[in-house]
């Protein structure tokens, strides 16, 4: 658990930078409704990459091999989750939909490029070392 928590901080500080600025953004090209909708979209993408994160270390703790299944069933659990809530965002509040489908997508690029730059700055080795040397 404790290799997530190593780019959860960055990565939700990027989530919550983005949500900002696409609630400028949202105000400015939708009103009202983009100014609430497009971070709305950017939590939605930051929640699901942080509960997977926190999913795949939970199943890592129980053994490595857990992680692949349990990265594949959160992948889908997310993917119907948004496409659940984007349905029910177009049912509810039609002009909403365009800016939180924007700020799923702002949220998911934000979050992976944070996360790529972490991973490329981390000290992670990729062979075992040896402790006796």
């Amino acid at each position: 658990m404790g290799k997530v928590k190593g780019f959860l901080k960055p990565c939700l500080l990027a989530a919550a930078i983005a949500a900002v600025i696409a609630a400028v953004v949202g105000g400015i090209t939708a009103g009202g409704t983009g100014a609430w909708a497009a971070p709305a979209g950017v939590a939605l993408a930051a929640l699901g990459f942080a509960g997977s994160a926190a999913a795949v270390a939970l199943a890592e703790t129980f053994d490595l091999r857990l992680t692949l299944p349990m990265a594949l069933i959160t992948y889908s659990v997310k993917l119907a989750l948004v496409l659940t809530i984007l349905s029910i965002v177009r049912t509810a509040v039609p002009d909403a939909l365009l800016p939180f489908a924007y700020g799923v997508i702002g949220g998911a690029v934000a979050w992976l490029a944070t996360q790529v730059v972490w991973a490329y700055k981390a000290k992670i080795p990729y062979i075992e070392l040896d402790s006796r040397s």
